[in-house]
């Protein structure tokens, strides 16, 4: 008697040749345990220090105006240069160091909307360590006149004040890491990933920027600056892993 296959047949056949195959894999996929998620938790930390402040940064403008830009410019160029004549001799890295500071020269309105001109002013910088030698030298600069003064840290004085609270910002963030593990009713820890940062705040005399036009000539006195404080500040952020 010769068997005949139909469709139908077939496909019970291999239905049924799976099944065992997917009982298997249900089975392994089910009867596997499942591993402890770790609880991740983020957190941060800082430390912090006040530092005397003692670079001094003193910027000095001058602006010119006219009916064609080309002259103006000329104008600007030949004052900026006069001033340079007069610092650059003087400059000393770190002390007294000059640089110039922006310069620009755009269209003049008039009341009706209708451009009447051209407006253009020019800076020079004086900055340093030496105060005496900066605030003498801007009270007697041919033409200019003091339109910003500011005191900041200087890059040596940061550094430091940095790595001497950076140990301190560390073990807050070691401890705080500590105190929550036990909080939330873990044994221990793992550091996962960790952020250093560090930021300086100033607290010290600035003069903002006013108008060419209200500022009072130039006078062969020293300009008064006074310094103050700066707050360092070191912060760590980062996650750890509870166990």
């Amino acid at each position: 008697m010769k068997l005949i296959r139909t469709p139908s047949m077939a496909w019970v056949l291999m239905t049924a040749l799976a099944l065992p195959v997917a009982s298997v894999q249900a089975q392994s996929a089910s009867g596997v345990p499942h591993a402890p998620l770790n609880q991740v938790l983020h957190l941060t930390a800082s430390a912090q220090t006040e530092v005397a402040q003692d670079w001094l940064v003193i910027t000095l403008s001058v602006q010119k105006e006219g009916l064609q830009a080309p002259a103006v410019q000329k104008q600007l160029n030949a004052m900026v240069s006069a001033a340079l004549a007069v610092a650059t001799p003087m400059a000393k890295p770190g002390a007294l160091e000059v640089k110039t500071g922006e310069m620009n020269v755009s269209p003049r309105y008039g009341r009706e909307g209708k451009m009447n001109g051209w407006v253009g002013s020019a800076q020079l910088v004086l900055q340093g360590r030496d105060v005496e030698q900066i605030t003498t030298l801007a009270g007697r600069m041919p033409d200019l006149t003091v339109s910003q003064i500011d005191w900041r840290l200087s890059s040596e004085q940061k550094t430091a004040a940095e790595a001497r609270i950076q140990t301190e910002a560390v073990a807050n963030f070691q401890s705080k890491a500590q105190s929550l593990t036990k909080q939330f009713g873990f044994a221990t820890y793992t550091l996962k990933d960790v952020r250093v940062s560090a930021q300086e705040a100033g607290e010290g005399q600035v003069m903002p920027r006013m108008a060419m036009a209200q500022m009072d000539a130039p006078s062969p006195m020293p300009v008064p600056a006074v310094a103050g404080k700066s707050r360092v500040v070191v912060n760590i952020s980062g996650s750890i892993v509870l166990r």
